[in-house]
């Protein structure tokens, strides 16, 4: 069993540089990684006043032993941004995730932005990050599978199933 949390992390002031940005959002995950992580989404969005924040989820497992709370999750952010970036335990947020619905209708709000809305407006990027912003979303980890389910279909069966998923 997992534990999953979705997470807004901010900052005060912007990073100089989109490489700063990427080294504190990887130290931060290389800490979760050492408490356990067991997967991790995440996207980076602007705010208005031209400052980068941190959306996403992380699933950690539901075991004794796994420091991943909520509380020792946000130390990590905050040790890595207070000072330099003016970071505040008041500014970051977190959400228990307590089933897929849920999830699923945070995704599709953010996904359903456009390049029009203020977290993604080119205009909300700092100069000095224009000509690179760096990787603007991730993951880490990997779900667990299992083997493909093989099955046979004469051509008659074929053609039925294909009708089925074009109408679908």
């Amino acid at each position: 069993p997992l534990t999953a949390y979705a997470f807004t992390l901010t900052l005060k002031t912007c990073p100089p540089t989109p490489d700063d940005w990427h080294r504190l959002r990887k130290a931060f995950l290389k800490r979760l990684n050492r408490l356990g992580l067991y997967r991790c989404h995440w996207v980076t969005e602007w705010q208005r006043r031209g400052v980068p924040h941190l959306h996403g989820a992380f699933w950690f497992p539901s075991v004794p032993g796994c420091d991943s709370t909520p509380v020792n999750v946000l130390r990590h952010w905050m040790d890595l941004t207070a000072e330099p970036y003016g970071a505040s335990y008041s500014a970051q947020h977190f959400t228990l995730i307590t089933d897929a619905v849920g999830w699923f209708k945070y995704l599709s709000k953010h996904a359903s932005r456009g390049v029009t809305h203020y977290q993604r407006n080119p205009q909300n990027i700092p100069p000095e990050w224009c000509k690179k912003t760096g990787r603007v979303w991730g993951h880490t980890g990997d779900w667990p599978t299992a083997e493909p389910i093989q099955f046979e279909l004469d051509d008659s069966g074929w053609f039925k199933l294909r009708r089925i998923c074009r109408s679908w």
